[in-house]
């Protein structure tokens, strides 16, 4: 079932900020496209498997970035399984908001009114003309000054147990890989290759596929889901000539796998999406195997080329390497699959604690983290926080003074060691607090004396 809610209204209504609040800040998971519009953005709400989607200004302009704006907007409500429609109620209701409005009602799904920029009770009185929408729920709140969003969270968590959110728990019986990429990058073609058999339709027009289907199978005796990103629509019910690109449904196969193969389209370089979805797996944490398929139509030139370009572009992630298979001809798929079971094993890996300080030992040898002012940072003991992904916890102190680039350092030092190959890690600081912070320095009665005496001599 679809957990995506799209956010729409006119320009500058706070539909952003709105967004921004309700994903968090560095942890959300955000992905940006540029080419579709710069105001279109997916994000998971904070603590909760709901997917945003923040949308650009709908206007009535007529030129061709409205109108773009406008598509877009309109192919995120039609993806989305409800809509948190945004209203200003300082401007008060005007004519777009009402067009906008008939056209949401048209869309049959679950519809909030939130007017904004409610910031006092004067405001607030002028509100009610958008009763004239006929919207059966409605919240009034100030994204910026964070009024009337716990309201907001209430709704939010109420979709959430609405939700059949159980696909999303992942199956210790069976090993779950999601295999994503763009459309026609040959998602379906790698199934049915890994299955010996057509199971999963396959057409060379872009579209074919659209909701996430899970085909168990066994490899070696072991128990096998394979997730593909969308699953299948006959060809006669695709009424768009090129599958648009959801977001949404590479996220929910996402967190639905163990382990996640990233499927690359030889026959095109590298893009920007694909970027996109590698960051989103991290992002979620996920062990990650990057596939670049087609390899029966590249010449060896070109394949040198397009390694290089991988690599280049995939800096962030230096610990992963691609792997060029060809889904149509078998060549390299059986050796795919066992990259991903060994990306998996090495995620749950048990990480003692006396190798894990060994380690930390060694690093901060090697390498000390700069000096922030008249201090260093010091790490003094690490221990494990976590599996898929690993996670390790560093104590010490000035922590948050450490940069980005040793924080870099110690996870690819920290890899090598504990070979985790291209299994990501997630590290985690914590700082030792001072047990006197805080507390009045009490003195006892000879103390209090000896001061009297030292303030009276001063007198004098």
């Amino acid at each position: 079932m679809s957990s995506v809610i799209a956010i729409v209204g006119r320009p500058n209504v706070g539909k952003s900020t709105l967004f921004n609040i309700l994903t968090g800040s560095k942890s959300a998971i955000v992905a940006d496209f540029s080419g579709l519009t710069r105001d279109r953005k997916y994000g998971n709400v904070k603590d909760s498997s709901l997917v945003l989607i923040d949308t650009g200004g709908i206007s009535l302009e007529g030129n061709d970035m409205s109108e773009a704006i406008k598509k877009q907007t309109e192919n995120a409500i039609e993806e989305a399984d409800s809509i948190f429609f945004i209203v200003d109620a300082i401007e008060g209701l005007l004519p777009l908001d009402e067009v906008i409005g008939d056209s949401l009602r048209k869309q049959n799904k679950k519809i909030t009114l939130i007017i904004n920029k409610v910031d006092n009770h004067k405001i607030e009185s002028y509100s009610s003309e958008f009763d004239k929408l006929g919207f059966a729920e409605s919240v009034k709140v100030s994204a910026s000054h964070n009024i009337g969003l716990l309201e907001v969270r209430t709704i939010l968590n109420d979709l959430e147990d609405s939700l059949e959110f159980k696909e999303f728990a992942i199956s210790s019986d069976s090993l779950k890989i999601s295999i994503i990429g763009r459309p026609n990058a040959g998602k379906s073609t790698l199934i049915n290759q890994l299955l010996g058999e057509d199971r999963v339709l396959v057409s060379p027009e872009s579209g074919t596929t659209r909701d996430s289907i899970e085909v168990p199978f066994k490899s070696n005796s072991k128990d096998i889901t394979l997730i593909d990103t969308a699953g299948m629509r006959r060809k006669r019910s695709i009424k768009e000539e090129t599958e648009k690109f959801s977001v949404s449904k590479s996220v929910e196969s996402i967190k639905k796998a163990n382990v996640v193969i990233l499927l690359l389209d030889s026959s095109e370089d590298i893009v920007d999406q694909d970027i996109h979805l590698l960051g989103l797996t991290l992002t979620i944490g996920r062990p990650v195997v990057i596939a670049a398929n087609k390899l029966d139509i590249l010449t060896k030139e070109r394949k040198v080329e397009l390694e290089n370009n991988i690599n280049r572009k995939i800096r962030f992630a230096q610990y992963l390497e691609p792997h060029f298979i060809s889904a149509k001809k078998g060549t390299g798929v059986k050796k795919l699959l066992r990259k991903a079971e060994k990306a998996y094993n090495t995620s749950i890996k048990e990480l003692d604690t006396s190798v894990l300080n060994k380690v930390l030992k060694e690093a901060v040898f090697n390498q000390q983290p700069s000096m922030s002012g008249r201090f260093r940072p010091k790490l003094r003991y690490v221990h494990a926080g976590g599996k898929n992904p690993p996670k390790i916890v560093i104590h010490g102190n000035n922590l948050k003074e450490l940069k980005d680039s040793y924080t870099k350092y110690l996870e690819n030092f920290f890899r090598n060691k504990l070979g985790l190959g291209e299994t990501p890690l997630s590290i985690l600081y914590k700082e030792q607090s001072n047990p006197f912070k805080n507390k009045p320095n009490k003195l006892t009665d000879r103390q209090i004396k000896k001061r009297k005496r030292i303030v009276k001599r001063r007198k004098k």
